[in-house]
Parts: structure tokens; sequence; C-alpha cells
């Protein structure tokens, strides 16, 4: 029986409007080009939720889903950073990424509430200001954010850059974009919260794939 094809490492992007037969392609590259014993191969997904969904379906497939990564483009352009740039220039974790960004809002939330540019999540905590409900709360907006930086990397751009409005499209015309509601404002507020503290990388940081 012959063995696996030969084949050099690279990069293959796979395009399709069906989850299902994407993966299926993978599959079947990957049951005919199998890594070393020692080799790994990362999948890139554009969602935690596909990506969980993928494990699951590699292993029923295959049996046992070893050797491989399955990770969002921004993890995998930050791990590819810290690899150039060393550990000395790079953090181990982004601090957008949504477990990081979720402890942040945790311990701001007290104090944000009090300004009143955050008066909606001041009214949420007042029902119940207990640690559990504000963990709720920094789970959603981090949850929020990082669905932005995933598909709306336009909006965080113009609300970074101090404009209050919403891009139709990305590259869209400026012109064309609508002012965000009043009672939405807050997120861009606080989308500039975020960054003013976390400084000169902030543009950097906030630019993920």
């Amino acid at each position: 029986m012959p063995g696996p094809t030969p084949f050099s490492p690279g990069f293959v992007v796979l395009h399709g409007n069906r989850i299902e037969d994407l993966a299926e392609v993978a599959l079947d590259w990957l049951a005919s080009h199998p890594p070393g014993p020692l080799d790994e191969e990362t999948l890139l997904v554009p969602s935690s939720g596909m990506a969980e969904w993928l494990k699951a379906t590699m292993a029923t497939r295959l049996g046992v889903a070893a050797g491989f990564r399955v990770e969002l483009p921004a993890q995998f352009t930050w791990r590819a950073w810290r690899a150039v740039l060393g550990p000395a220039a790079v953090p181990a974790a982004s601090p957008l990424d949504k477990v990081p960004l979720t402890w942040w809002l945790m311990r701001r939330l007290p104090l944000l509430a009090r300004q009143v540019a955050f008066a909606p999540l001041a009214g949420f905590l007042a029902v119940d200001d207990s640690p559990l409900r504000r963990l709720e709360l920094a789970g959603r907006l981090a949850d929020l954010f990082d669905q932005y930086q995933v598909y709306r990397p336009d909006w965080l751009a113009d609300w970074a850059a101090g404009h209050d409005r919403l891009a139709r499209a990305p590259g869209a015309p400026a012109a064309t974009a609508v002012p965000l509601p009043p009672g939405q404002r807050w997120q861009a507020a606080l989308w500039r919260a975020l960054l003013a503290e976390l400084g000169t990388a902030a543009d950097a940081l906030s630019s993920r794939p």
C-alpha cells in the first residue's frame, strides 16, 4: 500500500460557503498527508465555536485528533510575532484576546460605571453589583469586542480615532457611515478607554486579522 504523498510545508487557503464541505476537503487532505509523529498541523478558523466543532468533527472522522492546533487567525499571528520578536518583546497572549479582556473589564467596571458615558453599564449593575454579575457583564462585553475585532475592525478603527460612527462596509467611504446611536456610544468610549491603557502598542494590538 503506497504511503502518504510527500509535500513541502506551506500555507493552504480554502474558500467555500458551507463549513461541512470545507471540513471534508481539509480532512481528506490531512488523511492523505498526515503529519509526522513530532509535527503539528495548524488550522485557522474564524470563531471559537467553529474551532470546537472542527475538533469534534476531526475526532469523529479520524478516530483520534492528535497533532493538530485549531485556532483563530489572530492567535496564530500573535504566536508568529512572538516567535520572531521573542518573549521579551511580545507577551504570551494579546491583552485584546477574549480572556484577558474579560478580566480587564472585570477590574474596571466599578470605576467605569460611575462615569456618565457608561450609564447603560451602570444600569445593568444597579440591579446587582455582585462579582458574579460583573463577571457576567465583562464576559459579554469581551465577547462583543472579540467579534468586532474579527468582523468589524473598521468600526473599531473609527472609534479609536474618535469617530462615533458605523461604516456601512469595510473600506466604504466615510461619508456613507451612519452615526453611532446615542444609546450605543458607550461602546466607542469603552474601546478608547481600553486602547488608552494599552498605550503605544494599541494600534498594533487592535489590528486583528
